[in-house]
């Protein structure tokens, strides 16, 4: 266990705020004790029938009553996408750092430990065509279920206006046609808030091949683990079969001795600002559960409040975490790059220029900046 802050967010709990969703969501807590589906179940929600619960649970909460039923009893299931979904650019981008210790992905099944309330679950993902199956391991009640289960909808993007943005941006010279290219893509989350943050402090001012090895030094010395000389990953020996390893929670963040983080090559500023977000989510100065609620702006400049946490990781923390699909990561290297190029300018715009360009596509700004990002995939492949 990690001792990792409550992670009771608004998708992570499932906390339905109209009376519908609150009925869809008791239907759900039912079937995962046990409940039998049928047109009592479905009356008790406030619907005619068995079929109209089937279709409410799976437009609301993307599982059919077999489904809670399957999870409540055995702990697998399967997640339905409800809308296109990428699965071959999902695959892709968790499977980005083969060396990476707090995830495995092999072919199609994705494992990692996700968390819930101070622990962390095992799960294992398969996506396929058709849909996600979900394993979970260990004993969790009903309720813990249906709060694992609206993480998950949230880790796959499953929760995010992409038909919306779909319709928003079908007539844009530039954005319909990438739209129409990547169908199916959503922006994947970080399982938890701590996590986003912590690896954008990891990853400030360095490149990506470093931060990667950085990231494994640091889930490996919050598992206790010595680094070793050499390596390709630079944390502990291990094969891609080996099972992950939980990301570290803020208690062992800060129970890092100060020689191990000059062993693995943090700089006295970065290691002092992730101890720094320890202490603000062990305080309470940080909580998931609350930004989730807040308004953006409060949110942004709660975070910005923290040391360490300049513009582009707060708006890291608030696309990649909490889903908030308008974040716009302003001075993002790679958003510069997409936008030169689509927009032929002479050279990268500067912070005014990206907001201009950026603005025909709110309320969608965060998801449309993903979608440039992985426009220079293809860009590069050409």
């Amino acid at each position: 266990m990690s001792a990792r802050p409550s992670t009771a967010s608004r998708a992570g709990a499932l906390r339905p705020a109209l009376p519908r969703l609150r009925a869809v969501h008791d239907a759900a807590l039912a079937l995962l004790g046990g409940a039998r589906p049928g047109a009592a179940l479905a009356r008790a929600a406030g619907l005619r029938d068995a079929a109209a619960l089937h279709a409410a649970l799976l437009r609301e909460l993307r599982v059919d009553p077999a489904g809670l039923a399957a999870l409540g009893r055995a702990g697998c299931y399967t997640l339905a996408y409800g809308g296109p979904f990428h699965v071959e650019q999902t695959l892709r981008y968790l499977a980005r750092d083969p060396h990476n210790l707090a995830e495995r992905v092999s072919g199609a099944e994705y494992r990692r430990f996700f968390p819930l309330n101070g622990r962390d679950v095992p799960i294992t993902l398969t996506l396929e065509a058709h849909g996600c199956t979900v394993a979970v391991t260990g004993r969790l009640s009903a309720a813990s279920k249906l709060a694992l289960h609206g993480r998950l909808l949230r880790f796959l993007g499953l929760d995010q206006p992409l038909a919306a943005f779909y319709r928003a941006v079908r007539d844009d010279a530039v954005m319909g046609p990438l739209a129409r290219r990547l169908r199916g893509v959503r922006i994947p989350q970080v399982p938890d808030l701590w996590e986003a943050l912590c690896w954008a402090i990891i990853g400030q001012q360095i490149n990506l091949a470093f931060a990667y090895r950085l990231r494994n030094r640091f889930i490996a010395l919050g598992n206790g683990h010595t680094v070793p000389e050499g390596g390709p990953d630079g944390g502990p020996e291990g094969s891609p079969n080996d099972g992950p390893l939980p990301f570290p929670g803020p208690r062992q963040v800060l129970a890092i001795p100060a020689p191990a983080w000059r062993e693995a090559q943090f700089s006295r500023q970065k290691a002092a600002y992730l101890q720094g977000v320890a202490r603000a989510f062990l305080d309470g100065t940080l909580s998931e559960a609350s930004l989730d609620q807040a308004p953006i702006e409060e949110a942004e400049a709660t975070l910005r409040a923290v040391k360490g946490l300049g513009p582009w990781s707060v708006a890291y923390g608030l696309l990649r975490a909490l889903g908030r699909v308008d974040a716009l990561p302003v001075g993002d290297a790679g958003l510069r790059s997409a936008l030169r190029h689509h927009y032929g300018l002479p050279g990268p715009p500067d912070a005014r220029q990206q907001i201009a360009l950026m603005e025909p596509f709110r309320p969608y700004r965060g998801l449309a900046t993903y979608y440039f990002w992985k426009s220079l995939d293809q860009v590069r492949q050409e």
